[in-house]
């Protein structure tokens, strides 16, 4: 899912309840706070030699210990959140958005969003953790660059 897509989301859904769930009937609590916002720049050499760079927005997902509610977050207050943060540092609208979250004994991952679930009251994303990857054979299988995966796998 896309920055901007994430955002028409929560505008097109005002008043529905925001649900994050990171595993089959798995959800962050309701008491979770979206604590930060990141644009986020990467460059990298992958193992084949091959040079990348990459935006993402990553959106942490933080829980309180202390605090209970038994309603998730409103899509209108998670908008008003994001719409803050892009006033005082431009997200870029066009980057994959991720959640960054860990609680316990679940580590900290970034969760890529798999589909949004639109129901009466409330947003479900459904997510997942991507496994890594060797860039190179991602490549090899797109464009045929056998000779690479050779050289670096």
């Amino acid at each position: 899912m896309l920055t901007k897509e994430f955002m028409d989301l929560l505008d097109s859904n005002r008043g529905k309840e925001l649900i994050f769930e990171y595993e089959e009937n798995q959800f962050v609590p309701a008491s979770y706070h979206i604590t930060e916002v990141k644009n986020l720049y990467y460059e990298s050499v992958d193992c084949g030699g091959f040079a990348r760079e990459e935006h993402q927005t990553v959106v942490q997902l933080w829980v309180s210990e202390k605090e209970k509610k038994d309603r998730h977050m409103e899509t209108q207050k998670a908008f008003k959140i994001m719409k803050l943060v892009d006033d005082v540092k431009p997200l870029r609208q066009d980057t994959e958005i991720f959640f960054e979250y860990g609680r316990g004994d679940l580590r900290t991952s970034n969760y890529s969003v798999e589909r949004a679930d639109i129901q009466d009251s409330k947003v479900v994303l459904k997510m997942y953790v991507e496994p890594t990857a060797c860039k190179p054979r991602n490549l090899e299988n797109i464009i045929g660059l056998k000779q690479v995966v050779k050289t670096c796998c």
